[in-house]
C-alpha cells in the first residue's frame, strides 16, 4: 500500500517540477525537498514491506508513512488570502519536517536500499531543434581536452530556467562520439541536495549498476576511486544549485583520480555554481531561432500531420516572434494548442493582452499565464489563487 501510494504522489511531484506552473509562485526549492525525501523513503520500502510482519516498530513506522504522505498529498490549502503563497510554504516546511524526521527512523531498521533516478540520462525528446551546432561544439571541447597537467576537466553548461540545458546535456551524452571515447558514463541528478555521501554514493550505483548498502563515508570515497582509477570517465551533474566551495572541494578530491581527458559536466543556471565549479570557459546555451521555435511549436500542436492549414502557421509564426527564443515557452504553447483547431483560439493567444503585463525574466511568465487561462473550470479553481499572488507581486513592485 505504502509503495505504491508513494510511487503516486512521488510521480506527481516530479511531473509538476518538470511541469511550468511551478515556476510561477516560487516554489520550486520547496517542492524539490519534498521529492528529494521522498525519494530517500522511497528506495527503501520494497524491503520495509517484505520485513514488516515480523516487525511490529516496522509496521508502525510504514503506518506512519502513509499518513504522512497522505498528509503531504491531500492537505487543504486555503487560497483565498493575499499571503497564500507564505501560508503554503509554512505548510510545506511543516510537511518535510515530519517526513524527514520518519526517513531518519529509516535507519533504524537496517533496510536495504534500491536505485531511484526522477530525472535520466536518456533523450525522451521526439526531436530536439536547434542544437546540433552547439552539441558538436560541446562534442569538441570534450573529446580534445586532454592535459597531463589536470587530471580531469569541469565544464559547466549555463542557461535561463527553460532553455532545455538538461535536453541538450542528454544530447552530448548520448552522442556516439562521447560513448566511443569516455568510460564509464555517469548521469546523476543533483538538484539542490549536494550531500558528498549521497552522490557518492549514487555514482559507484550507477557504475556497477546495482544499489549498495549503507556505508560509511570513508570506504565509499575509496570504492569509488578504485572504480575511476586510470579511467577516462565522463560525469555528468545535472541541476546543480550548490554554491557552497568547501563541498565541491571534498567531492573534487575524490574525483582527481581519472586518467587524463577524464571529465565532468555540470548543469546548472547559476553563473556562481560555474565559477565555483568550472575549470574550463563556462558554455553558455543560446536562445533558439524563431525558426527553430516554430518547429518545436507546429511539432507540440500538430505532432507528425502533414498538412497544415497556412493560417495556423502565419499565426504561429507570430506567436512564437512573443517567446523569446525559450522552447519551454514553445512547447508549452504547442501543448496549450494541441487540440484547438478553430483559428479564433489561435488568434486568442496571439493577440492576448497577457504578452503587454510587465515581464521579469522572460517570456515564461505571460505563457504560465495563456496556460491557466486556457485550464478546464475545474482545475482553473485550483489555482485560484493565481490572481491573488500576481496583483499582490504588481502591488509590491
Amino acid at each position: 500500500m505504502a509503495e505504491t501510494f508513494l510511487q503516486v504522489v512521488l510521480d506527481n511531484l516530479t511531473s509538476f517540477l518538470k511541469g511550468e506552473l511551478v515556476l510561477l509562485f516560487g516554489l520550486q526549492n520547496e517542492f524539490q525537498k519534498l521529492s528529494s525525501i521522498f525519494s530517500t523513503i522511497q528506495s527503501v520500502l520494497e524491503d520495509a514491506q517484505e520485513k514488516q510482519f515480523n516487525d511490529k516498530p516496522l509496521e508502525n513506522w510504514l503506518q506512519k508513512l502513509n499518513a504522512a504522505t497522505y498528509e503531504s498529498a491531500y492537505g487543504r490549502y486555503h487560497p483565498k488570502v493575499i499571503p497564500f503563497r507564505h501560508k503554503v510554504r509554512k505548510r510545506m516546511d511543516q510537511v518535510m519536517q515530519k517526513l524527514n524526521a520518519i526517513a531518519e527512523e529509516r535507519k533504524n531498521f537496517h533496510l536495504h536500499g534500491n536505485i531511484i533516478e526522477t530525472i535520466c540520462s536518456i533523450l525522451i525528446e521526439p526531436q530536439v531543434y536547434g542544437r546540433v551546432k552547439e552539441e558538436d561544439e560541446i562534442v569538441k571541447i570534450l573529446i580534445n581536452n586532454v592535459s597531463d597537467s589536470q587530471k580531469f576537466s569541469v565544464l559547466p553548461i549555463l542557461g535561463m530556467g527553460g532553455l532545455g540545458k538538461t535536453t541538450f546535456a542528454q544530447m552530448v551524452f548520448n552522442d556516439q562520439r562521447v560513448t566511443e571515447h569516455f568510460y564509464p558514463k555517469i548521469w546523476i541528478c543533483v538538484s539542490d541536495d549536494f550531500d558528498e555521501k549521497r552522490l557518492i554514493k549514487a555514482i559507484v550505483e550507477s557504475i556497477e549498476g546495482k544499489s549498495l548498502s549503507d556505508m560509511d563515508l570513508d570506504p565509499l570515497q575509496k570504492k569509488l576511486q578504485e572504480l575511476l582509477n586510470g579511467n577516462r570517465y565522463l560525469l555528468v551533474l545535472d541541476d546543480v544549485w550548490n554554491d557552497d566551495q568547501q563541498k565541491w572541494d571534498n567531492l573534487r578530491v575524490v574525483l582527481k583520480v581519472g586518467a587524463s581527458g577524464a571529465s565532468v559536466l555540470i548543469v546548472t543556471h547559476l553563473k556562481k555554481v560555474g565559477s565555483i565549479m568550472g575549470t574550463l570557459q563556462p558554455y553558455e546555451l543560446s536562445h533558439l531561432s524563431q525558426e527553430d521555435c516554430l518547429l518545436l511549436f507546429m511539432q507540440r500542436a500538430f505532432g507528425h500531420q502533414e498538412e497544415i492549414n497556412p493560417n495556423f502557421m502565419s499565426m504561429g509564426k507570430e506567436i512564437m516572434k512573443k517567446c523569446g527564443g525559450v522552447p519551454l515557452a514553445a512547447k508549452t504553447l504547442g501543448g496549450l494548442l494541441r487540440f484547438e483547431r478553430k483559428e479564433r483560439e489561435w488568434e486568442h493567444v496571439r493577440d492576448s493582452e497577457i504578452w503587454n503585463l510587465p515581464q521579469h525574466e522572460s517570456t515564461i511568465l505571460p505563457v504560465l499565464r495563456l496556460s491557466y487561462h486556457h485550464l478546464p473550470l475545474d482545475l482553473k479553481q485550483c489555482f485560484v489563487y493565481w490572481h491573488t499572488v500576481f496583483f499582490y507581486q504588481k502591488e509590491m513592485s
